[in-house]
């Protein structure tokens, strides 16, 4: 086993992971680390012992969105170019061919281990969505998915100015936007590596 897990990491130790997914990844992941500031933020102005804070909170929700946007924008691009050059077909035939249980023996060493391990379950499913449904629908989802978290970050930040306003505090939408934004690594991030897999499959 880890046939095809060696030969895909072994291109990745030369190539490293192709863009543009890499700078999807990175989005996906900065996705998360702004929400920890958000947070972070957010409980400092509620004990009001900073003036600057709330100043802080609105630029963060700035860059939270902004971030969002360029992955979105850099997904649209994608399906775009994949749609013209026929790489659809292609990755279809790729996802067909890989063999999960092969890859993921591969990419399962070097984890921290845990009881459930939530990065390579991410991956499996992702790869198992290719094969039933074709990577562009993959994709499609995961625009979807983009689009759910730019509403989830509107309705915090909605959330967080009527706090402001009020000086009612809405501990409950901080907690389960966060929560949301907290999860996109483990969906979004994971991506680079999900094609990384089929793009380097014949490498």
């Amino acid at each position: 086993m880890g046939v095809q897990g060696d030969r895909i990491f072994a291109t990745i130790k030369q190539q490293g992971f192709p863009d543009p997914w890499s700078s999807f990844g990175e989005c996906l992941s900065w996705e998360s680390a702004y929400a920890v500031q958000l947070k972070q933020a957010i409980d400092t102005a509620r004990k009001g012992t900073d003036p600057e804070t709330t100043a802080t909170i609105d630029e963060l929700f700035r860059l939270k969105t902004g971030n969002l946007s360029t992955a979105r924008k850099l997904l649209d691009d994608i399906l775009a170019e994949y749609d013209q050059s026929g790489m659809w077909q292609l990755l279809d035939e790729r996802a067909a061919r890989l063999n999960i249980d092969d890859v993921s023996e591969r990419w399962a060493r070097g984890l921290v281990e845990h009881p459930f391990p939530i990065a390579l379950l991410s991956l499996q499913f992702n790869w198992r969505y290719m094969k039933q449904h074709g990577v562009r629908a993959f994709y499609e989802m995961t625009s979807v998915y983009v689009d759910d978290l730019l509403a989830n970050t509107r309705r915090w930040a909605e959330a967080w100015n009527t706090e402001a306003a009020t000086g009612v505090i809405d501990r409950v939408t901080t907690v389960e936007c966060d929560l949301a934004s907290e999860e996109a690594p483990m969906h979004c991030d994971i991506c680079k590596k999900t094609i990384t897999a089929l793009l380097y499959l014949d490498e």
